[in-house]
């Protein structure tokens, strides 16, 4: 309700209206049909004030992920090895009842949805989604961001959409970055507007959970996707921390637990992200083979140069030449590196004055090699990919049966995956986030699973061993550290 509005009421009527408001919020979300997350008994009880969620709305990643990426991706104080239960425990029940979207061919990916007779969600004029709770007559009652409860008006109804896509992290929870400050908030972002663009063009409704640089809580997140109920929800994330480096490349994706449909298309991006990162990765490859050989030549020729260097000054010594002190001291044959940079070693010509030879035998003295042409090339990294030992599709579950990660937890029983693309931290990796050219090819593969997803029945590869743990994580993702835009 805007101000001028709420100026028109009397306090009576302004408190009966909440009253009101209250009551139709707290029966809504009994029925398990409104915004709020009501899966889990510690999560405090909707109020007109507020959505309060458990403690438990955060999120965490692998256990080689950066302990400061929060929101939908990482954790802290987490163990060093996956803890695998020796029984899959039971699934929540289902939440949700609309009919299915239904899927298209490769000609027609994307059917055409139902008119829409009611709003699931609105949009404000700033781009922020919120989901609907009731509708009145000039307003909505809506779950905010933060999962507060508001009346919301002059704002764009939204129906259902065939796909939801949720940039992780936000505002205050800027997620990985990388040492030059490359922040996966503003990956994640980007990733999914094109991936919304593209698949738009493709005849697809698409809504964002997250359309600028503003905080939004894992549970508000899946309430979004919960109440427009589209056919897949996908959440865009790009993992952090220092896992050992390896050849192959580190992606994960998480899917919903007991879903079949969203182990589908976990698989199927899995496998359509592999082509691609190889294909990107060998240019780099490639540009660090001929920059090794070429700093392996010139070390050969340092080498060559230090030898010379040091019989020379060993002869010089023994004809009394030269001092014992005043001999070269030769630099052991490694090559300097500067983080995981190998730099060529740099030497510079000696500059000794010889004695008189005074001995009556005297020892040849061998003439020193030159010092070699100084490598011009530009130093280039040696391409490692991050995190391939905990690569792979997986569900992650708790205890009790539910999603560990809240964003899934939250989201009903649409079909849904936790997507870590890249390890932004990983210098590597790093590298080619930077290049808008590879932003718009993590978002076409997306786009490109997408359209599997919905016009064939493949499963896709990449599956492993499910998770079923619960870890102590941080309060990112969380109401608390939730500030409206």
């Amino acid at each position: 309700m805007t101000r001028q509005a709420e100026q028109q009421h009397t306090p009576s009527a302004q408190r009966r209206r909440q009253l009101a408001a209250a009551a139709a919020t707290i029966a809504i979300l009994a029925a398990g049909c409104g915004a709020a997350a009501t899966d889990t008994a510690d999560e405090r009880v909707a109020t007109p004030s507020g959505l309060a969620a458990s403690t438990e709305d955060q999120q965490p990643s692998t256990p080689q992920a950066d302990t400061a990426v929060r929101d939908e991706g990482t954790s802290s104080g987490r163990p060093d090895q996956l803890a695998m239960a020796t029984e899959r425990p039971a699934s929540a029940p289902p939440t949700t009842a609309s009919l299915p979207i239904g899927f298209g061919d490769v000609n027609n990916p994307f059917v055409e949805l139902p008119e829409a007779t009611e709003a699931r969600a609105v949009m404000t004029d700033a781009g922020v989604i919120y989901p609907v709770i009731d509708e009145r007559e000039d307003s909505w009652l809506v779950s905010t961001v933060c999962q507060n409860i508001r009346f919301v008006s002059d704002a764009t109804p939204i129906g259902r959409a065939h796909v939801v896509l949720d940039p992780g992290h936000g505002g205050r929870e800027v997620g990985a970055a990388s040492p030059d400050g490359v922040r996966e908030a503003d990956l994640n972002l980007q990733v999914a507007k094109r991936a919304a663009e593209l698949l738009t063009d493709a005849g697809a409704t698409v809504v964002l959970t997250r359309t600028g640089d503003y905080t939004v809580t894992a549970a508000a997140r899946g309430h979004i996707a919960k109440a427009i109920e589209p056919a897949l929800l996908v959440s865009v994330h790009h993992n952090g921390g220092a896992p050992a480096t390896d050849d192959r490349p580190g992606t994960l994706v998480y899917t919903k637990t007991d879903s079949p449909e969203s182990d589908r298309f976990g698989g199927i991006f899995y496998q359509a992200m592999q082509p691609m990162l190889t294909g990107a990765a060998e240019p780099k490859q490639e540009a660090y083979r001929v920059y090794a050989e070429a700093l392996d030549a010139y070390e050969a020729q340092i080498t060559a140069h230090d030898i010379s260097a040091a019989a020379r000054d060993a002869a010089l010594v023994a004809n009394g030449q030269l001092p014992p002190e005043a001999a070269i001291t030769v630099p052991p044959p490694t090559t300097v590196a500067a983080g995981d940079i190998r730099l060529p070693r740099q030497r510079q010509l000696p500059t000794t004055t010889t004695l008189p030879i005074t001995a009556a035998e005297t020892v040849p003295v061998p003439d020193s090699l030159p010092l070699p042409e100084p490598l011009t090339l530009e130093p280039v990294r040696e391409f490692k990919w991050a995190g391939a030992g905990n690569a792979g599709v997986r569900s992650w579950t708790r205890a009790d049966g539910k999603d560990y990660l809240a964003v899934l937890r939250h989201s009903g029983d649409v079909p849904a995956a936790l997507a870590e693309f890249l390890f932004v931290t990983n210098p590597s990796e790093a590298e080619l986030l930077a290049d808008p050219e590879f932003i718009e090819k993590e978002a076409g593969v997306l786009v490109d699973a997408i359209i599997l997803y919905f016009t064939t029945d493949a499963e896709g590869t990449g599956f492993v061993q499910d998770q079923f743990d619960d870890q102590p994580i941080g309060g990112s993702g969380s109401i608390a550290s939730c500030r409206e835009p």
